[in-house]
């Protein structure tokens, strides 16, 4: 159904997208009217040596000058609307009534020179001249709507004109069956116009739904830009901070080492006894607390640099065998103070793997300094090694300690992540050991598993793929020559 609402909204174009909107109905009308004379004008100089039949040669080149110029004229008006509205996208509503003046203006007199032919060459009594005229006038209808349909302003003045012209002919020259010519015509405008209505209401929707995708796409362009700057910004800050924190190291790690060695040669009473047990005590409180400090910057100093990739590995041939004995050395200990006891589940033929043995080191260590801190009293933990159904390998811890609930594995795997059972203890650290366990994996190309289940304890496990694996090498005994004695 037709609304006046409709109508309304389609004539009276109010705030900045209706004007955008009906800004682009106009500049398709002016694309039209533009080339429209590649039509009209053969048309028009087809039917004039037809009507010459009937009529002088003088009456019609007199009309055909006349439709020349005024379809030169509207020519004209609408390259110029063309060039002024892709010079300035966003006419004002002032700007635009005026152009929709303009064009109806043009689309008035060049239809008005087109239909004055009815009277110019209306012969009374020719009854076939007079048919032909009202043919072609009525006819014409069709792709005059169709032309003017961008702009319901100029479809209505275009209709209106060519109607008064047609419907004032019959009347004025009296024709005899003026009344079913004039309701046929009038069924006819009214379809045409009903259906050149709906093209314009079809078009000005794709025109709307267009400036909305354009719209989307300019704020997801300036989203994306924004997003750019804050990640550029962010890297900037990232590349600032691991600079800022390798610059540091040196100036943390030598008074540190200090403190550690001063407090160790304190501790073992190098230089003579301290013959105060406090100071003793405070000593090895002090070289301990370095120990700790020490532990901790190194820590933080190697996640920053996995966080702002960075972290640089060696690649070199590594025994896996030799490096869990010099990681089991480092922990056992610790281990043997809560009497908990460290086995191995290594497969038969252990490979060497293609990798950075610091990082191998660092990365049993954690785990077995993680499970030792949450084991509990008297249990064990296993150092594992084997191959993975898809021929990739692993090495890993597992335990038998408290457990990891579900909803916090994701949590502990981040920086500074603890779960529950870690915030519950005092002095369990810090949060960054499984952290730099998964970056360190993941520098290698492989996948950190952290499984576990409350009570059943924990299995962590770094994948390293297939392509890291080497065949092992076994240890040949050295040769000992045989002393050849000369004559």
């Amino acid at each position: 159904m037709l609304r006046l609402s409709d109508i309304w909204a389609l004539l009276v174009p109010t705030g900045n997208k209706p004007d955008a909107v009906y800004q682009q109905q106009l500049l398709e009308l002016g694309e039209a009217h533009r080339v429209a004379y590649k039509i009209n004008l053969p048309m028009v100089f087809v039917i004039a040596p037809a009507c010459s039949y009937w009529v002088e040669w003088s009456a019609v080149f007199g009309w055909l000058v006349l439709v020349s110029v005024f379809q030169f004229l509207n020519a004209l008006n609408a390259h110029q609307f063309v060039k002024c509205s892709k010079q300035n996208t966003h006419l004002s509503g002032l700007e635009l009534r005026n152009w929709t003046a303009r064009f109806a203006g043009c689309t008035i007199f060049y239809n008005s020179a087109w239909a004055s032919c009815l009277y110019l060459f209306w012969i009374h009594g020719e009854l076939e001249n007079n048919f032909f005229l009202l043919a072609i006038v009525a006819v014409s209808l069709t792709p005059t709507i169709l032309l003017n349909r961008p702009s319901l302003s100029n479809f209505s003045a275009s209709t209106t004109v060519i109607s008064a012209f047609f419907l004032s002919s019959i009347f004025w020259h009296s024709t005899s069956i003026r009344w079913p010519i004039a309701a046929a015509y009038l069924i006819f405008m009214f379809a045409m116009f009903g259906y050149a209505f709906r093209l314009n209401r079809s078009s000005r929707r794709e025109i709307v739904l267009s400036h909305e995708k354009n719209e989307l796409i300019a704020a997801l362009s300036k989203s994306m830009e924004e997003s750019n700057i804050a990640r550029a910004r962010a890297e900037d800050a990232s590349r600032t901070k691991s600079q800022f924190l390798a610059n540091m190291s040196h100036e943390l790690r030598t008074p540190l080492n200090a403190i550690i060695g001063f407090s160790e040669v304190m501790n073992r009473e190098v230089f003579g006894p301290l013959e105060n047990e406090r100071y003793r005590q405070y000593s090895s409180d002090i070289h301990e607390s370095g120990q700790h400090l020490l532990a901790l910057i190194n820590d933080v100093l190697d996640i920053s640099k996995i966080e702002a990739d960075q972290f640089s590995i060696k690649i070199e041939r590594v025994d896996l065998r030799t490096t869990a004995d010099e990681t089991q050395k480092l922990i056992e200990l610790r281990a043997s103070v809560n009497d908990i006891s460290i086995s191995r589940k290594f497969a038969a033929e252990l490979p060497d793997l293609e990798a950075d043995a610091r990082a191998l080191c660092q990365i049993w260590l954690n785990l077995l300094t993680n499970a030792v801190k949450f084991a509990p009293n008297g249990s064990e933990i296993r150092m594992v090694a084997n191959y993975t159904a898809d021929g990739s390998f692993f090495i890993g811890v597992e335990d038998n300690g408290p457990g990891i609930p579900e909803n916090e594995l994701a949590t502990v795997l981040e920086t500074f992540g603890q779960g529950t059972e870690g915030k519950s203890r005092p002095g369990s650290g810090t949060g960054l050991g499984l952290a730099i366990v998964k970056g360190l994996t993941e520098a290698h190309g492989g996948t950190f598993i952290l499984e576990s289940e409350v009570g059943n304890g924990t299995r962590a496990k770094a994948v390293f793929p297939e392509r890291c694996l080497l065949p092992h090498k076994p240890r040949v005994a050295p040769r000992h020559r045989r002393a050849v004695s000369y004559p």
